[in-house]
């Protein structure tokens, strides 16, 4: 099947089966994909893997590692007036730079907001953000903001920081469910895209579906995605139902997964959901 592009295809390390890290990893390979992506937490399990073991995990399975998502507890403090609040939340940050710096993951996915009803944009939250960015200009680490549940945040510091080492993750299924312009983010700010999250939705949750399995009109997110200037990874953040884990296997999941990539980004005229 020819593309429309011949960026490579990714797809988040956790994609619904309870398994070792080191056989999704070999499975996500099989599939054909070129990259995935961790939680940058210590896996959970027995034995416990913690966070660095699980970046040579990905690489000696022959896998890139375009990004990590940071935890985003208490990240709603950034934009507080209480300076202490403030400081501890960026010293977290920090700390998560220098450690992707020490083992060169380009990226750092994070949130700028916690809860559905999201802080009013201030001075507080922009100073914060700048330092968080300024550290990570210093360290060669990319900072990539993710829409959640108000797109007008990523509005504010994207505009209110024209800096080459932060832009945003494009997360379809939030965008569908919080925007009340569908796709206009990627309209507006495609030329900062630095990391997509893709997946699909019923309009009511952030399901994880498959693209093509939800209301989402994937047609509208492919005249824009991806950008002219975008050299990065175009990765599914997808999870397996229960009626699908009882259905198929996990890798015939993953083959599913990759044909709706190649599907959605086939050359050539689509009509309707892909």
């Amino acid at each position: 099947m020819e593309l429309c592009h011949n960026l490579p295809f990714g797809i988040f390390s956790w994609f619904g089966w309870v398994m070792p890290l080191q056989k999704r990893l070999e499975l996500i390979r099989q599939a054909g994909f070129a990259s995935t992506s961790l939680w940058w937490e210590d896996e959970m399990g027995t034995p416990q893997i913690d966070r660095f073991r699980m970046v040579c995990m990905v690489r000696d399975c022959g896998l890139n590692l375009d990004n990590v998502h940071v935890p985003y507890d208490h990240i709603d403090d950034i934009w507080s007036e209480n300076k202490s609040c403030r400081n501890n939340i960026i010293n977290q940050y920090l700390i998560w730079i220098d450690e992707l710096a020490q083992y060169s993951i380009p990226t750092m996915v994070m949130h700028i907001m916690d809860h559905f009803y999201p802080p009013l944009p201030n001075q507080y939250g922009l100073e914060s953000i700048e330092r968080i960015v300024a550290a990570a200009r210093e360290a060669g680490v990319l900072i990539a903001i993710e829409n959640t549940g108000d797109v007008g945040l990523i509005d504010y510091v994207l505009t209110h920081i024209d800096s080459d080492h932060v832009g945003f993750c494009y997360d379809s299924s939030h965008d569908w469910l919080y925007s009340a312009k569908k796709a206009r983010i990627l309209d507006k700010w495609g030329h900062r895209l630095l990391c997509t999250h893709l997946s699909d939705n019923d309009g009511k949750l952030d399901r994880h579906w498959l693209p093509g399995q939800g209301s989402i009109d994937w047609q509208v997110i492919r005249r824009l995605l991806p950008p002219d200037n975008y050299r990065g990874i175009i990765s599914l953040e997808v999870i397996a139902s229960k009626s699908q884990q009882t259905a198929m296997t996990p890798q015939q999941y993953l083959d599913e997964a990759y044909e709706k990539l190649e599907l959605l980004f086939s050359k050539g005229p689509t009509e309707g959901r892909s």
